[in-house]
């Protein structure tokens, strides 16, 4: 039996927090457009002296280049108010790999570059690693090179699962859904590294040097936004503004709110 939806908030002056984690696409803006609200909302914590982080599973840009698109909208944001999940899967490939080992990107050129400067070569065959985020240049034969890479032992590895993104005028796939048609053909798992895993939004934390329990997470998808802060232990809160709640879903946000102003 699906469990009940949780409480609706009138506004979100009626919770008590001393820090906000954000999801970017669907909350603080859709496409280049801010959502209502939301500009006017993060001025006023800005103003009140209540620290904010931005936490997006987008990673196309780095987190210079997402402050700056932030600016632009009217919120004060410096590049250490964003983590990206492209941030965390450079952190995994330093860990996990040697400088020099060879990387099969499927991504935008920026986050190739990042991961060139990190001294991995960037290789079309005989990777030891296949790194999976938004590519919409993506094709067939991008899928068979994946593909050839994993099946000779390259480890899978996936920035997000979002398997959609809210445009201004609508949705479109996600890294997620690249990564999980290379799974499907492979018969290998990737390996996700933004959200729902709760490093990413633990990474924020420490960076605000806030405690988890007085926090809040507002995200617009169950399945990531909501579940990484329940894992991290952030109180979350859904946002209508982008993604629609999906009422079958086992993941429960703490509450729901219509906008933040």
């Amino acid at each position: 039996m699906t469990a009940p939806l949780p409480q609706r908030l009138g506004s979100i002056d009626e919770l008590s927090f001393a820090a906000v984690l954000s999801d970017l696409d669907g909350v603080v803006y859709r496409g280049e457009e801010a959502v209502p609200g939301a500009v006017d909302r993060f001025n006023r914590w800005q103003a009140t002296g209540i620290p904010y982080c931005f936490v997006t599973n987008n990673a196309e840009k780095s987190a210079e280049v997402f402050a700056e698109k932030i600016r632009g909208l009217g919120i004060d944001c410096g590049a250490e108010q964003v983590v990206t999940s492209g941030d965390v899967a450079l952190q995994y490939l330093q860990g996990q790999f040697s400088p020099g080992d060879g990387v099969y990107v499927i991504g935008s050129q920026s986050l190739k570059e990042r991961v060139r400067n990190l001294g991995f070569r960037l290789v079309d065959m005989g990777a030891a690693a296949v790194l999976v985020a938004l590519d919409r240049n993506f094709d067939y034969s991008m899928m068979t090179t994946a593909l050839g890479n994993i099946l000779g032992g390259a480890r899978l590895i996936g920035t997000n699962p979002d398997l959609i993104r809210p445009l201004a005028d609508g949705f479109e796939p996600g890294a997620g859904a690249i990564a999980h048609s290379i799974a499907v053909s492979s018969g290998v798992a990737p390996i996700f590294l933004g959200k729902p895993e709760p490093e990413i939004i633990q990474s924020a934390i420490k960076r605000m040097g806030i405690a988890a329990e007085s926090s809040i997470m507002l995200g617009d998808k169950l399945d990531t936004d909501i579940l990484a802060s329940q894992r991290a232990g952030v109180r979350s809160v859904f946002m209508e503004t982008g993604v629609p709640l999906d009422t079958r879903s086992t993941v429960r946000p703490d509450y729901i709110l219509a906008r933040l102003c």
